[in-house]
C-alpha cells in the first residue's frame, strides 16, 4: 500500500473506491463515507467513488467469477490491492456503459502503478483486455441461466466467449451465487425458501439493482401532490409512487439539500417500511382511542415512530426506545424536524421499569439479516451465514416476547423485519404463539421485493405480523 497523506493518495473517485473496498470489517459503506468526508476531490469524483464502491461491492461475486475465469492461474491470490483495482475496472467494463472500456483498463493500469504494484501492471492490462475482447454487446432481453451469459440488469445481459459460471442445471446454488453475486449460504437458503432457481433469480435480480430514492410525504405538513409540485418547481424530477403516500426521485440527489427536508415535509423511507407504519395507524384507528399509547421497541432513527405519530395526528403518546444515546438523539432530531410532538424517548434498559400490559400498540421492528433490502445495503449479503442468522433469531425471540408483555388486553403487537427468511419471520411469530398463549395471530404478510423495472412500483422485501392480545 502507498504511504503519504490522504490528499496525496486520493486524487480521484477510483482511489476512494480502492481504499473503501479494502475495509475488512464489513463496513464498506461507513468507510466510504469517512473517506469522502476527508478527500479533497471534486463532487463529480465523489459521486463516481460512491458508484464504483457500492456497485463493485454489490456485484462482487460476479466480478470475482469473471476475474477467476480469465486469470492464467485461477485461484491464485493477487497481492495487495490488485483485486480491488481489477474488480473496479471489471465493474466499469461490465456494468457502466458510460465508461469506455479502454478508459477503465487504462485507469486500472495507472492505479496498479500508483498503489505500488507496477510489476503486475502487465497482468492487470492483459486480464482486463481479455475480458473486454470476450464480451458481446448488451442484449436487451432477460438473461437465461447459462455458463456464458452474464446478467447485467433486470432485462439485459452480455454473452462471454468463455464460460465464467458453474453449470446451472447441475450446480444451481453455485451458479446463483456467482451469476447474481450472493454468498453461497444465502444462495442455498433462497433455493430452499423459494423452491426454484427461476424464483430465486427473480429475488436476486432485484437485490442487484440500484435502489431508487423514495420519500414518504409527511401528511402532518403537506400532501404528495403539493410536495411533488414543490420539487418540480425547484428543478427536481420526481414521480408519485403507486402507494399514494410517497414520491420517487428520478435521479439521485442529496435529500438534505432538497426543498422541504429541513422543514420536515418528507422522510426517506421504502414503501414496504411505510406499509408497516400504515398498519399501525389502521390498528390504532380500529381501537378508536384518540389518546392511544404506543411503545416503539427498537425505534432509531425514528422513521416509523414519526410515521405512527403522523397517523395519530400528534395525539396520544409514543415511547420510542433504543440502546444508545446516539440512537436516541437521532429520534429526537427526526421528530423535531418532522414536527412530531407526541414522541418521547427512553433507553432500552428502561423497559424493565415499564408497567406490563399498559400499551394499546407495541411495535417491534427488530434487527435482522436485511435480506429483503440488499439493493439498499450492499454489504449485508456478505455478512450472511447460517450461524449469524441463528444468533439473530435468538435476539428476535427475546425482543418479540419482551414486547408482547407490554400489550394491554385487546391491544396489538406488530412484529416486523426487513428479512425474507422464514427463520426470522414466520418462525419467530410461531415461537411467540407457543410462548404467550394470550397472543393471537391476527394477520401476517411476507412482501417480496419488486419493481426493479419500474421505480414507481418499487418496494423492498420484508415481513409484518399483527398479534392481538387476549
Amino acid at each position: 500500500m502507498m504511504t503519504g497523506t490522504l490528499s496525496e493518495i486520493i486524487t480521484s473517485g477510483r482511489d476512494v473506491a480502492v481504499l473503501a473496498l479494502r475495509d475488512r470489517q464489513g463496513n464498506v459503506s461507513a468507510e466510504l463515507d469517512q473517506l469522502l468526508s476527508r478527500a479533497r476531490i471534486e463532487p463529480v469524483e465523489k459521486s463516481l467513488a460512491r458508484e464504483l464502491t457500492l456497485g463493485t461491492l454489490r456485484r462482487q461475486g460476479t466480478l470475482r467469477a469473471v476475474r477467476q475465469a480469465f486469470l492464467l492461474q485461477p485461484g491464485k491470490k493477487l497481492p495487495g490491492v490488485l483485486e480491488e483495482i481489477i474488480d473496479i475496472a471489471l465493474y466499469q467494463i461490465l456494468f457502466l456503459s458510460r465508461v469506455p472500456e479502454f478508459a477503465a483498463v487504462d485507469e486500472a493500469v495507472k492505479a496498479s502503478e500508483k498503489f505500488r504494484h507496477k510489476r503486475q501492471a502487465g497482468l492487470v492490462n492483459g486480464l482486463l483486455r481479455s475480458v473486454a475482447r470476450s464480451l458481446g454487446p448488451v442484449v436487451a432481453e432477460r438473461a437465461l441461466p447459462a455458463r456464458d451469459v452474464i446478467p447485467i440488469g433486470p432485462g439485459s445481459y452480455r454473452k462471454s466467449a468463455k464460460p465464467v459460471f458453474p453449470d446451472p442445471p447441475s450446480h444451481p446454488v453455485e451458479y446463483l451465487a456467482a451469476a447474481y453475486s450472493l454468498p453461497e449460504p444465502l444462495a442455498r437458503q433462497w433455493m430452499e425458501t423459494f423452491g426454484t432457481l427461476a424464483k430465486a433469480i427473480e429475488i436476486a435480480t432485484h437485490a442487484n439493482v440500484r435502489a431508487p430514492m423514495i420519500l414518504r410525504v409527511n401528511r402532518l405538513k403537506t400532501a404528495p401532490p403539493q410536495l411533488l409540485a414543490t420539487f418540480r418547481a425547484a428543478g427536481f424530477a420526481a414521480s408519485l409512487h403507486a402507494n399514494g403516500l410517497s414520491l420517487v426521485l428520478d435521479e439521485s440527489s442529496n435529500v438534505m439539500e432538497m426543498p422541504g427536508f429541513a422543514d420536515g415535509l418528507f422522510q426517506p423511507q421504502d414503501p414496504t417500511a411505510t406499509a408497516v407504519g400504515e398498519t399501525c395507524g389502521e390498528l390504532l384507528r380500529k381501537l378508536g382511542s384518540p389518546a392511544a399509547s404506543v411503545l416503539d421497541f427498537c425505534a432509531s432513527p425514528g422513521t416509523k415512530s414519526t410515521h405512527i405519530a403522523e397517523c395519530m395526528n400528534n395525539q396520544g403518546g409514543i415511547l420510542a426506545l433504543d440502546v444508545s444515546p446516539v440512537k436516541l438523539e437521532k429520534i429526537v432530531t427526526n421528530c423535531r424536524r418532522m414536527g412530531v410532538t407526541n414522541v418521547r424517548t427512553g433507553h432500552a434498559e428502561q423497559a424493565g421499569g415499564l408497567t406490563p400490559q399498559s400499551y394499546d400498540l407495541v411495535l417491534a421492528d427488530v434487527p435482522c439479516s436485511n435480506t429483503g433490502v440488499l439493493a439498499r445495503r450492499p454489504e449485508a449479503r456478505w455478512r450472511f451465514t447460517q450461524d449469524a442468522m441463528s444468533r439473530m433469531v435468538k435476539d428476535q425471540q427475546f425482543l418479540i416476547q419482551a414486547a408482547a408483555g407490554f400489550v394491554r388486553p385487546g391491544g396489538y403487537l406488530v412484529y416486523s423485519t426487513c428479512s425474507l427468511e422464514p427463520d426470522e419471520c414466520s418462525e419467530v411469530a410461531r415461537f411467540l404463539l407457543r410462548q404467550a398463549g394470550r397472543m393471537k395471530l391476527a394477520d401476517e404478510k411476507v412482501t417480496l421485493p419488486a419493481g426493479a423495472e419500474d421505480p414507481t412500483s418499487w418496494h423492498d422485501g420484508g415481513y409484518c405480523a399483527v398479534f392481538k392480545a387476549g
